[in-house]
């Protein structure tokens, strides 16, 4: 049930195997959930304490952002989102649309939530596809950056080394993440052990350092630099970039290895990595990389490597993610119906052709024009702040929806609220100088969704209107009979009720019925995955003819002849090699009158010319499938 406090991955068994399961879960969550924030320290500090903020570079400030550090990360990360937020599961599973799909009444759609929540969380779904083309591209860069420390003259070559690193980055997508998903988690467990004894070395330099866990420090700061500190916030959201991969990813792990690998290693590793650069700065305020120079010069060319690698998996576990995110907007008719490859045998992995070309393009683009990290990093942090503030919103009415009180509520939205809100308003300062990019990511891919939703709601209502009932159809064929032959023909229609028109095509141009009829709908339900009992109903009514209403997960693809099989168990008649399957290939014009404008009727037409093919989508082997065109004027 949506809101309980398990998932999947927390039902191990307890003993040792138990415990080694969860070991093992907690070191692949390593690799996926935490590779973004993992790789903050490459650029977080070092973009807080630049000068463009105003404030002077002096040991009061060096401590005042290492406690706005610690604090965020503390309130954030380890109370927001790993102790609350992870306990918002739609049956096991996170994310933006699983939050989203908790708000409605049970068992009914998305579609039913009012206007500004479901605007607010096509927002956040849209910035987290901003949020997937910025991190690539300032993590790699920021990484291959550190070749400055080892050798000056090497800093040129920083932007062409980024862009052939991120072209082959997404280059092998198409490949799947099975044959190197094993080597993710260890290679973070080095990076974090890594990250975490530099910063005891920069510690050890000047353990007055930690004195920065208090929050006085924050405190002084603002008091004496209000404004510079303001402003400073844009740069220290920095430090928990990443942080709504924690609650994206619950459904692959569950809440115990994230929390787990969070507390027991990411957090301390982070913490330390940062203390130990705030050291750094104290032993040398113009000090440029303070990251690489934590190191010792013999380990600095290494740490160049292994830090690209770093990148590279923080890289890899966000496109996997946005793939996923990209499949689940298309199960809810949010997205038209690109082309999904499944790159294993295994449901979750996945890859999304269109989307990993745009992204490559968007991110070496990006690397081309700014050239540097700090440059990219004004671009960076406002998809992050903005989609903080709109989880908070969602999670806050989830939560009074299903028992907390008003003054509860209160009581959790006023104080992260308005930390969310305050790095939100930061960022929107960085707007002329980067943010717009974010910005104009975010609402382009907005008004895709919102354009494809409202199409598909007006394409339905003309659908609808041209839909003859069940009972006239068959009154009409014992009036006029046609021939049957024999076999089962599967009509597949997005209405629950009437006759769809590519049946009604098909007696008008073959005039000829196969001996048994099936009428298939199949709808997303609003939770990640459907149980087979549960994916299935089948009504027979006369003649010869069957209705076959059918439900899927969000998470789960549609596999029609699947599901064929499933409704003969219930009573269908239908055997495999002689069922036929009717699609109707809908043709779209923006010559007819609807509630549309005329730019989204053919933004809309265009978009619906990019879906796959109907046959890729249901599964449905090319030689068993009859597609009738049908043209529609919107």
């Amino acid at each position: 049930m949506a809101g309980t406090d398990s998932t999947p991955a927390d039902h191990h068994t307890h003993g040792p195997s138990g415990t080694a399961a969860k070991l093992a879960i907690t070191l692949v969550a390593l690799g996926v959930v935490f590779g973004d924030i993992g790789t903050s320290p490459l650029y977080a500090i070092k973009e807080s304490l630049s000068a463009h903020h105003g404030m002077p570079r002096d040991p009061s400030t060096v401590l005042g952002v290492l406690s706005l550090f610690f604090w965020s990360l503390t309130i954030i990360i380890s109370v927001k989102y790993a102790w609350l937020i992870l306990k918002a599961d739609n049956r096991g599973e996170g994310g933006i649309f699983s939050l989203m799909s908790l708000l409605p009444a049970p068992g009914q759609s998305i579609r039913t939530l009012s206007l500004p929540f479901f605007v607010m969380g096509l927002m956040g779904a849209a910035l987290l596809y901003a949020d997937g083309v910025l991190t690539p591209s300032l993590s790699v860069l920021s990484a291959i950056e550190g070749l400055d420390v080892v050798s000056p003259g090497w800093s040129r070559f920083a932007v062409p080394i980024t862009c052939v690193i991120l072209v082959v980055l997404f280059g092998v997508q198409r490949f799947g993440t099975a044959a190197i998903g094993s080597w993710l988690g260890p290679l973070m467990v080095v990076w974090f052990a890594v990250i975490g004894l530099l910063g005891v070395r920069g510690i050890m330099l000047h353990p007055e350092v930690l004195k920065a866990c208090s929050p006085t420090y924050a405190i002084e700061l603002a008091r004496s630099h209000p404004w510079n500190c303001f402003t400073a916030l844009g740069s220290v959201i920095l430090c928990v970039t990443g942080g709504e991969a924690l609650y994206a990813d619950l459904g692959h792990f569950g809440r115990f290895p994230i929390r787990a690998a969070w507390y027991s290693i990411v957090m301390p590793g982070l913490l330390l990595n940062y203390f130990g650069q705030g050291a750094m700065y104290l032993q040398d305020m113009s000090v440029e990389q303070p990251f690489f120079t934590m190191a010792p010069s013999w380990a600095q060319l290494p740490l160049v490597i292994l830090a690209t690698a770093a990148t590279c998996i923080a890289s890899q576990a966000i496109l996997t993610g946005l793939f996923s995110l990209t499949h689940q907007a298309i199960q809810l008719g949010l997205l038209p119906r690109l082309r999904v490859i499944y790159t294993s045998d295994h449901g979750g992995q996945i890859y999304v052709p269109l989307v990993n070309t745009i992204m490559m393009l968007a991110c070496v683009l990006l690397v081309m024009i700014f050239e540097k990290s700090m440059a990219l990093a004004d671009a960076y942090g406002l998809s992050v702040a903005a989609l903080m503030f709109i989880t908070t919103v969602l999670y806050t009415a989830y939560k009074r929806r299903t028992g907390w009180s008003v003054a509860t509520c209160l009581l959790f939205a006023i104080p992260i609220g308005l930390v969310d809100l305050a790095f939100f308003l930061a960022n929107v300062l960085k707007i002329p100088s980067g943010g717009w990019i974010t910005l104009a990511m975010a609402v382009t891919l907005l008004v895709l969704m919102w354009t494809w939703h409202r199409g598909r709601q007006v394409l339905s209502a003309k659908f609808n209107k041209q839909v003859l009932s069940f009972e006239a159809l068959l009154n009409s064929l014992d009036t006029h009979p046609v021939p049957r032959v024999q076999g089962t023909a599967i009509f597949l229609t997005p209405s629950d009720e009437g006759v769809p028109p590519t049946l009604l095509h098909h007696l008008k141009h073959n005039k000829i019925l196969h001996q048994h009829v099936a009428i298939m709908s199949i709808r997303t339900a609003p939770v990640p995955r459907v149980p087979e009992e549960e994916q299935v109903q089948v009504e027979e009514l006369r003649d010869g003819f069957f209705r076959v209403r059918c439900q899927h997960g969000f998470n789960q693809s549609v596999d029609v002849p699947r599901l064929t099989k499933l409704a003969a168990q219930y009573g269908l008649e239908s055997r495999e090699g002689s069922t036929t399957y009717y699609l109707g290939r809908t043709i779209l014009t923006p010559r007819g009158h609807s509630e549309l404008a005329g730019w989204q009727k053919r933004l809309f037409c265009t978009m619906s010319q990019a879906g796959a093919n109907n046959p890729l989508h249901f599964s449905i082997p090319p030689g068993r499938m009859v597609e009738l065109g049908i043209q529609i004027d919107l």
